[in-house]
C-alpha cells in the first residue's frame, strides 16, 4: 500500500478523505503552511512545507486546496521536484471510458464526466457537477457543486464555475474566469472576468486575484 500526503488541511480535505481509494493508499498525514494544529480529521499535520518532510520523494501526494491559484502554486512545486500526484475519484462518480483525466484531479460524489471530455491536470470536478460530452476543462479549473457544463464547452486555465451555474453548449470560458453561483452562461467569456446573473453578465475584471463569489 502506498503512503499518501495531502497538501492542505482545510474543509476541502473532508471531501478528499471521503473519496480516497483506501485499498491502494494509506494517508500518512497533511502538509499545511498555515495550520498550527497537531492534527486534522484524525491525521497528523506532518509539516508546513515539503522541505520539512523526511524522505518526501517516497510519498504520493494530493493537493486539497480549493483556491485555484494556491493549488496551482503547490502543483508547480510538486512537478518541479518530480513528486507523484494521484487522482481522487469518488466511487459514486461516473466517468466515461472515453473521457481523459489528467493528473492530480478530484472528481467528487455523483459527478459525471461524459464521453470525449478532457479534464486536464489539477482540476476539481465537485459533487454532482456535470461535464457533458466533448468538453475541455483546462489545468487548475474548479467546477463547483451541481454546476452543469453542456456539450463542447472549453473552460480556460484556473477558472471557477460556481455552484448550480449552467453553461450553454459550444461556448468558450476564458482563463482565470469566475462564474458566480447560479449564473446562466449563454455567450463566450473573455479572460480574467467575474460574471454572474441570469443571463450571466460581467461584474468586474479579476486581474487582482479575486476568485470566488
Amino acid at each position: 500500500m502506498e503512503k499518501l500526503i495531502i497538501i492542505g488541511a482545510g474543509g476541502y480535505a473532508k471531501s478528499v478523505l471521503d473519496s480516497i481509494d483506501y485499498y491502494n493508499y494509506e494517508v500518512a498525514g497533511f502538509v499545511d503552511e498555515f495550520s498550527s494544529n497537531a492534527e486534522h480529521l484524525g491525521y497528523p499535520i506532518l509539516a508546513s512545507s515539503l522541505e520539512e518532510v523526511k524522505n518526501a520523494e517516497q510519498y504520493f501526494y494530493f493537493i486539497a486546496i480549493g483556491n485555484n491559484r494556491h493549488r496551482k502554486r503547490w502543483h508547480d512545486r510538486l512537478k518541479e521536484r518530480n513528486f507523484r500526484l494521484i487522482n481522487v475519484v469518488d466511487k459514486s462518480a461516473l466517468v466515461s471510458q472515453r473521457a481523459t483525466i489528467g493528473n492530480g484531479c478530484f472528481i467528487g460524489k455523483m459527478a459525471i464526466v461524459n464521453s470525449k471530455s478532457v479534464v486536464c491536470d489539477d482540476c476539481i470536478i465537485n459533487s454532482r457537477a456535470l461535464i457533458e460530452h466533448g468538453c475541455y476543462v483546462s489545468d487548475h479549473a474548479n467546477i463547483s457543486t451541481n454546476a452543469v457544463i453542456n456539450g463542447d464547452v472549453r473552460v480556460g486555465i484556473g477558472s471557477f464555475l460556481g455552484s448550480c451555474s449552467v453553461t450553454r453548449g459550444q461556448l468558450k470560458i476564458g482563463n482565470w474566469v469566475t462564474v458566480g453561483a447560479g449564473a446562466v452562461v449563454v455567450s463566450h467569456i473573455g479572460d480574467h472576468l467575474i460574471v454572474a446573473g441570469v443571463p450571466a453578465r460581467t461584474i468586474r475584471n479579476c486581474d487582482n486575484g479575486d476568485e470566488f463569489i
